[in-house]
């Protein structure tokens, strides 16, 4: 998942103001695969665009790690659509991450990441019931 999924992300944005950095690689390499075995833990299978979507979503928060930024709480609401047991697997996910970081990721940081879990999630319970 990791390595080609880091370069469909690179060829996406390297035309953008902010392209992949070596830098970025690296961080991508640290954070994608215990993303890759969350899902695979869950049974959850990305499609190439959710995938790149969650790479494009793993860029900016490992960049916000580094920067030590915090992005602004979201509606609680939102939370309502996410599965049960899923926020705290992922506060656990993303804790792996940041702990040795020193970056006390919020709760934000969180729902994000498990809204790209439960899209996914529900795409393929969708296309699983539709065959």
């Amino acid at each position: 998942m990791t390595t080609p999924l880091i370069e469909r992300l690179a060829t996406t944005v390297e035309d953008t103001a902010r392209p992949v950095t070596d830098e970025d690689r690296s961080d991508l390499t640290a954070f994608l695969p215990l993303a890759q075995v969350y899902a695979e833990t869950c049974g959850i299978a990305f499609d190439e665009t959710r995938s790149l979507a969650l790479a494009v979503h793993a860029l900016a928060f490992v960049r916000r790690v580094r920067a030590a930024e915090h992005l602004d709480a979201l509606d609680d609401q939102l939370a309502a659509e996410v599965a049960p047991g899923r926020m705290a697997a992922v506060r656990s996910l993303i804790d792996t991450y940041c702990t040795p970081r020193d970056f006390p990721a919020r709760d934000t940081e969180v729902l994000l990441l498990a809204l790209h879990f439960e899209a996914a999630a529900q795409l393929q319970h969708q296309s699983t019931a539709q065959a």
